[in-house]
This record gives C-alpha cells, sequence and structure tokens, in this order.
C-alpha cells in the first residue's frame, strides 16, 4: 500500500471514529454539570471599598480567576474570540470535522500529532478536565466529551464558561483578571481596543504575553480582525504592568491572616474596608516621612488609619517598601511607649478622681521602679490634665500605682491588647509607660473609646463578614473626660512647647509614645471620623538620633489624619449634659482662693472639688507633704 493511500485509510478513520464517538454522546452520556459550577473556577479575590482589586489567590491550578457573565463581557471580545479561535463556532455541534479532517492530514503527513482542530468547546473541556494523552485516543477521548458538552449547555454558556476559564497570561484565568491585570479596571470598562487585545492572548500567552510581546500582540489582533468589520486602531492599548500584589500588600496579608479557611476556599469577590485612593496617599506620605529623617536615623515608618465609628480599616501601611521588606509594623508587637497613659488616667477617673486630681511627679528614692521624664526633670504637684497632656513619666507611675497594675492590665487586655500577656508584676508600674509590646493596629483600635462613647472593638478588614461586637471600656463620662485632656492644647505646651504637629485646623485627641532607648517612636490621634496611629523607627530596634515621638511619629499621624480628612473639618464627640465646668487652682486643684492661679476645669458632676486651695498662704505656697522632698531640692536648685 501506498504511503498516500495509508494516509487516506488513516484519515477515513480519523472521521470515523469521530462519528462514532458522535454516536455514542447522543445516545444519553452526558457531561457532568457539577463540574462547571463557577465557584470551581474561582479564586478568592479581595477588592477596596471602591471593588478595585487589591489581590486574587491563586486557583488549585496555580492561576486566578473571577468569573463574570457573559452579559458583562464586550461583545468585541466575545466576537474576536471566535473568530480566532473557533470561527464556526454557532455552527458546529462541539467538534468540527473540517477542522478536525485537517488536522489529522497535517499530523499524519508530518508523521507527528500536532493536536490540531480543536474547537472552543474542545478547548473548555481540557481547562475543566485537563489536557488527555497526545495520541490519537486521547483526541477521540476529547471529541467525545465536547459533544457530551454540547448536548448539556448552550452555546453562550460555553462561551460564558470559555471566556472565564481561559489562561490569558501572567497567572490571569478569566477575562476579568486579565482586565484587571493588564489595564488595572473591570472588563466592563475596557475600550475596545483594549478587549480585542485580550480576545488573541489565549491562542498563545507567552508568545503574545503584552508585558514582553506587545506588538507581537498587536499583530494578532489585527489578523484576526482584519476580515471583520470592527474598527482599525491607530494607538496601541496603554498596558500596565500590573501585578496581583501591587495594592495594599500589608493590609491584604492580614486580611488573609484572618479570613476562616472556608471562605478563603469558597472564591468569590470579598470587598474590603479600604480605601484605595487614600491608602496610595498614606504610602506615599510614609515614603516621604522616611526620606525627610534619613538623617535622624529614622529609616522605617508605618501608618494605620481606622475609622473612629466602627473600627474599619481605611488604610494600612506598614512599611515604605513592601519589595524591601515584608515587615507589617502594624501588626508587629512593638513598644509603645507613654501611649498606653491614657488608660491609666482613665481608671483614676473610674474611680473617682478628676481632671484636676494631683499626680506626683517626683522620684521615689525608695520604689523599686525607677523611672524619669524626657526632659530629666521632676515637675513636682501636677494635676492629671497636665500631667497626661505632657506626658510626664514620674506622675504616670504614680497614678498607675494608685489605681494598681493588675487592674491596668486587665482593662489594657479588654481593650484588645492581647499581646501584654505577661503576669503583671513583670511589668509592674512601668506598664503605663509601655513596658510590654502591643500592636500598632491594636492600640489604634483601643483608641477608639475616647470618641465611642468608652466602646472599643477590633479593627476589621472586610465589609462582607460580620462586624465584630463592640465593648463597652469606660463609661461615657470617663471617656469624655479622658479625650478632652488629650486633645487639650494648652495642657501640652508646658512639655512641648508652640507650634506642634498636633496643633491642627480642627480639634483631636493626640497623644504620643517614646521607648526606652529611642527604638520606638508612636503617635495616635482620635477624632470621631478617624483614628490615625503612626510609628518611626528601625525594624532592626536601632536606636534613632535621640528622637522624640513628637517630632519622629506625630508629624506623620497629622499628616495622614489630614490625608484622610480630605478637606473636611473633623470633629470629637459633644460635651455630655453630665459634665460641668468649673474654676480651680491651677496648682492644686482645689477652690481657689484670693491668691490662686484660676484654670477652667471639667468634671463630671457630683465629683467637683469642694476643699478649697491650701497651697497658697502668704504669697507663697505651702507644697503638701508628700512633695516635701522635691520642694527642697527646687528650692536649692
Amino acid at each position: 500500500m501506498s504511503r498516500r493511500l495509508r494516509i487516506f485509510v488513516a484519515l477515513v478513520g480519523v472521521v470515523f471514529a469521530v462519528e462514532l464517538a458522535g454516536a455514542i454522546a447522543v445516545l444519553g452520556w452526558r457531561y457532568p454539570l457539577e463540574r462547571l459550577r463557577p465557584s470551581d473556577a474561582t479564586s478568592l479575590t479581595l477588592v477596596d471599598s471602591e471593588g478595585r482589586v487589591l489581590r486574587q489567590t491563586a486557583l488549585r491550578g496555580g492561576g486566578r480567576a473571577t468569573w463574570v457573565g457573559l452579559a458583562e463581557v464586550p461583545a468585541v471580545l466575545l466576537d474576536a474570540t471566535i473568530a480566532g479561535e473557533d470561527k464556526n463556532f454557532r455552527g458546529h455541534a462541539g467538534v468540527d470535522l473540517s477542522a478536525v479532517a485537517r488536522a489529522a492530514w497535517l499530523d499524519l503527513t508530518g508523521a507527528r500529532l500536532t493536536y490540531g482542530g480543536s474547537t472552543l468547546t474542545m478547548q473548555l473541556v481540557r481547562l475543566v478536565d485537563g489536557h488527555p494523552p497526545h495520541t490519537l485516543a486521547g483526541k477521540i477521548t476529547d471529541v467525545v466529551n465536547a459533544l457530551r458538552l454540547e448536548r448539556a449547555l448552550t452555546k453562550d454558556a460555553i462561551l460564558e464558561q470559555y471566556v472565564n476559564r481561559a489562561y490569558y497570561g501572567n497567572g490571569a484565568f478569566g477575562v476579568e483578571a486579565a482586565a484587571q491585570l493588564y489595564f488595572g479596571r473591570p472588563v466592563t470598562h475596557l475600550s475596545d481596543g483594549e478587549a480585542l487585545l485580550l480576545a488573541v492572548l489565549p491562542r498563545a500567552p507567552t508568545a503574545y504575553d503584552p508585558l514582553k510581546h506587545l506588538d507581537a500582540a498587536l499583530a494578532r489582533r489585527t489578523h484576526v480582525t482584519s476580515g471583520l468589520n470592527f474598527l482599525t486602531f491607530s494607538e496601541p492599548p496603554k498596558v500596565k504592568k500590573l501585578s496581583p500584589l501591587v495594592r495594599a500588600p500589608q493590609f491584604v496579608d492580614w486580611v488573609m491572616g484572618g479570613l476562616p479557611a472556608e471562605v478563603r476556599e469558597r472564591g468569590g469577590v470579598l470587598r474590603t474596608t479600604l480605601d484605595g485612593r487614600l491608602q496610595e496617599r498614606i504610602e506615599a506620605l510614609v515614603r516621604e516621612h522616611v526620606a525627610a529623617r534619613r538623617e535622624e536615623r529614622v529609616n522605617q515608618a508605618g501608618v494605620v488609619v481606622l475609622d473612629g465609628r466602627t473600627g474599619a480599616v481605611r488604610a494600612m501601611v506598614g512599611s515604605p517598601d513592601y519589595s524591601q521588606s515584608q515587615v507589617n509594623i502594624t501588626t508587629t508587637p512593638r513598644h509603645p511607649g507613654s501611649t498606653l497613659k491614657p488608660f491609666t488616667y482613665a481608671l483614676a477617673l473610674e474611680a473617682g478622681d478628676t481632671p484636676s486630681s494631683i499626680a506626683l511627679d517626683v522620684e521615689e528614692p525608695h520604689s523599686a521602679w525607677q523611672s524619669h521624664n524626657a526632659d530629666l526633670r521632676q515637675h513636682g504637684p501636677v494635676r492629671y490634665r497636665t500631667a497626661l497632656a505632657c506626658s510626664y513619666n514620674l506622675a504616670a507611675v504614680h497614678v498607675a500605682e494608685r489605681v494598681g497594675v493588675g487592674r491596668l492590665l486587665e482593662r489594657l487586655r479588654a481593650a484588645g491588647l492581647t499581646t501584654l500577656d505577661a503576669p503583671a508584676d513583670v511589668y509592674g508600674p512601668a506598664l503605663t509607660l509601655g513596658a510590654g509590646p502591643v500592636r500598632l493596629v491594636d492600640l489604634a483600635a483601643a483608641y477608639r473609646f475616647l470618641v465611642d462613647d468608652g466602646f472599643v472593638g477590633p479593627a476589621y478588614g472586610v465589609e462582607s463578614l460580620a462586624r465584630p461586637p463592640r465593648r463597652r471600656l469606660f463609661s461615657p463620662s470617663v471617656s469624655w473626660l479622658v479625650m478632652d485632656m488629650l486633645a487639650d492644647p494648652e495642657a501640652r505646651r508646658p512639655a512641648f512647647g508652640d507650634d506642634l504637629p498636633f496643633d491642627l485646623p480642627f480639634p483631636a485627641a493626640a497623644k504620643t509614645g517614646t521607648s526606652g532607648g529611642f527604638a520606638d517612636n508612636v503617635a495616635v490621634v482620635a477624632t470621631r471620623e478617624y483614628i490615625v496611629a503612626a510609628w518611626a523607627g528601625n525594624f532592626d530596634g536601632k536606636p534613632m538620633h535621640n528622637v522624640l515621638a513628637m517630632w519622629g511619629a506625630a508629624p506623620l499621624a497629622r499628616a495622614a489624619l489630614l490625608a484622610a480628612a480630605d478637606g473636611h473639618a473633623l470633629t470629637l464627640p459633644p460635651r455630655p449634659p453630665s459634665i460641668v465646668e468649673r474654676p480651680v487652682c491651677a496648682l492644686s486643684g482645689g477652690v481657689p482662693g484670693a491668691a490662686c492661679p484660676i484654670k477652667r476645669e471639667k468634671f463630671l458632676a457630683g465629683h467637683v472639688p469642694t476643699a478649697p486651695c491650701t497651697w497658697h498662704r502668704r504669697g507663697e505656697v505651702a507644697w503638701p507633704a508628700e512633695a516635701t522632698r522635691w520642694a527642697s531640692r527646687r528650692v536649692r536648685n
């Protein structure tokens, strides 16, 4: 038998086998439709609050996909897909016999199997079931399954399955993933030229990779559309070199780490709380802040912005450059310095003290817990308002001992600072100075009690999941008084002076903290609308060049809050009816006499001081007995 005759016989055999396979399929061997559920081909996609893709997790096969209905896909993309992949798609029953015969002839005459002649239906079968062996038997298996699939679905359903499962290169499965990857927006928002470019990619995702071989992809687009009534395009599409990890990577890492396994495995689209536009502005601010403070040995920084009313994370930047360091400083426990002091003073107010109560900012020579102030001075008896706003360490330790370190630790844990897991005696009164490490995002959420009637709740990042419940930490009156002390610009001036980062165009409660050895700068600023927490320092714990948080972290917190405000005036909670205002002696906090300097102070009704000031006598100050040692040193100095 001649070679041509053998080829002819083989070709007839191929066609006969295809016809036989079709007959078998028609007899009732239906395709299992459960394999075609969209969820089987949908990876988990996280989007920001405006729907912009942040990241897609990989499918089991390593790719990424987002399912869209056929009506959402531009018609030109569908038409070009059919023109380029299977021009007889609407007319065949799953197998194009003319294409099969042509492919078989080429395979046989070339003495090899090129696996040609595949219809869109056959390609879909391989996308769902995997590639059969590159043999004649494998080809027949492909044909049988394609015929079965055609009996189970309409042409439009097959086309929808195909464009949602086809590989478009660079890890993108499906047209929506490809549109987001290459153009940064949904497939529904593509221009005709962009949609047509996507249509040609599945033919050869590597050869037509628009990130590497855009000219080849455009040439293929021209070839596919040349015989159709499509517009011509003089300008090539502006392909963006995006990746699934370009947006808010540390926020996404944090969200993914907290998702239940069933949510990750289910796939689909999760809308997060992230304000994508604010995130981009905060990322730029963090980079600028670090660049401006290199000489002060401030090499790293981070910011988290929460919604003050809900605890939703609106922005999270864990480092200046994710590509250089994947550390997320907003979720890494670090020492918060004096930012824990507001909880200490809140406990004291809860126990009956007032903003005019006196704390002793003096060293106790026999105390096991020694500390000092940033200015290396002792300020003696100081009203709570001034002591907190000026962040006097010795006064805070005095108040912590008054309320009890155990109670303070218990309340901090109730506020969500769960990384404080050592016994109270390990921290001692220095707990109020930041002796234990906390996460910045937890600290920001804990500050919510100041602006939400005493309630707190954990920060969260996904809108479509159940919002974490809030719980009461302090009473509304105590919370408001502490907030008012932290929002008093005049109260902090004795320690920090004028022209401070927290002198904002609207009222805000703010606190800074500097850890021992200048390893950490922390600043938190809160309004009803936003809570911002900023950190500056070095990830490896190396000290900055004597930088206090008021200058190392507070400017970044200020800039981030102004970015969140976006030109609007932010607010603080109004004064509750239970809060009254009365004059007090600016020194003793008692009812002022004729010789007393006077300050206006706010009190919970029923807790207004009634005892007159006894410190001012005959033009001199008679300090209380517990301050006599400090007073004598003060006189000598």
